[in-house]
């Protein structure tokens, strides 16, 4: 798996032709913070991934999570760390991964903004954001202005339904209530992976 930064790609930089030698230069995109890929980060993840070989499967994703900034006197602490989320990403089957430094530049970008750059830089051809995806300042854009965006500039954009557990999505969230309460059948239930017996937050 090949990783880049996003700070590369801002400044004009096309990753997108040498990311896997033989296989196409267009990507499949999954875009997100991936805390701890649980079950349902996994389902995006399959999506980018089954496009292989025809498109080259690529996740946006931050470096730090957003929260330890914006969030950060309620901020719990990282589920998973970066390396192993590297490592957990190239066993999912991602070639390229883009990893964005959260900063104020950055925060600034308004969603159209956002996905402007993403195409140009990445040539997507095919993009899976979650049921509650948003992003841009303000978190000004949600999945189905992102999937109009997309319609825009000829990318298939698949809006993700969420992965249930209990009749409830899986969300880190839950995986941090469950670690908390030292519940780790149920935190590996939700990750679909045994869980850490001890939480970093």
């Amino acid at each position: 798996m090949r990783v880049v930064d996003w700070a590369g790609l801002s400044a004009g930089e096309n990753v997108s032709e040498t990311a896997a030698a033989g296989v196409a230069a267009k990507t499949a995109v999954t875009i997100g913070v991936f805390d701890g890929i649980h079950r349902g980060h996994r389902a995006l993840i399959d999506k980018i991934a089954g496009k292989a070989p025809l498109l080259v499967p690529a996740v946006l994703t931050f470096r730090e999570n957003p929260k330890k900034i914006t969030r950060s006197g309620t901020f719990e602490g990282d589920i998973l760390d970066y390396r192993e989320k590297l490592r957990l990403f190239a066993a999912l089957g991602v070639e390229l991964c883009v990893v964005i430094d959260f900063s104020a530049d950055f925060c600034k970008l308004g969603g159209r903004e956002f996905f402007g750059m993403v195409y140009r830089s990445l040539r997507p051809a095919y993009a899976a954001v979650g049921f509650d995806f948003r992003c841009g300042f303000g978190l000004d854009t949600n999945a189905e202005a992102f999937r109009l965006l997309g319609e825009e500039h000829g990318v298939e954009v698949e809006i993700v339904p969420p992965v249930l557990a209990g009749g409830l999505p899986v969300s880190s969230s839950r995986i941090r209530a469950a670690l908390r309460a030292e519940d780790y059948a149920e935190a590996a239930s939700l990750l679909g992976r045994p869980a850490p017996v001890k939480h970093g937050g």
